[in-house]
């Protein structure tokens, strides 16, 4: 594969991964709706079990949406730093990308796993659903 090869199947990834976030960010959005919901019509406790497991797909999905994202960044680097690697001449804008990216060869391919920030992110919507869900509402005035 040439360079050219490399960043066109990157940038057909990328669009694929935006159209999943979009996905995820409506899954969230009905999630936090159907919470209100739940509150507002005071969901029994087998209904509230039942929101949860719903409140955990966008969860899961938008932690695997930001793993497949990293992973793609990190083998877009792996490939063009291979390409470097066999002696080949790449532009000093893959030179650019291997550096800001900072994957190599010698880190081998990506695994699926997500970056902190994506984790933080998902386990601090995670605690906003559990909250929402379970705890107590207070009193109005």
């Amino acid at each position: 594969m040439n360079e050219f090869e490399i960043f066109q199947l990157s940038n057909q990834i990328y669009i694929n991964n935006a159209i999943y976030t979009i996905a995820v960010i409506l899954m969230t959005t009905l999630a936090f709706y159907l919470i209100r919901r739940s509150n507002e019509l005071n969901f029994p406790t087998y209904g509230k079990a039942i929101l949860t497991l719903f409140c955990s797909f966008p969860i899961f999905f938008g932690l695997q949406v930001g793993a497949y994202f990293s992973m793609n960044q990190k083998n877009t680097s792996f490939q063009l730093s291979e390409l470097k690697e066999m002696g080949k001449e790449i532009s000093t804008i893959a030179e650019s990308y291997i550096s800001n990216v900072g994957h190599t060869v010698a880190e081998g391919p990506a695994t699926l796993m997500p970056d902190l920030p994506y984790i933080v992110m998902y386990a601090t919507i995670s605690v906003m659903f559990l909250v929402s869900i379970w705890g107590k509402a207070p009193a109005s005035k």
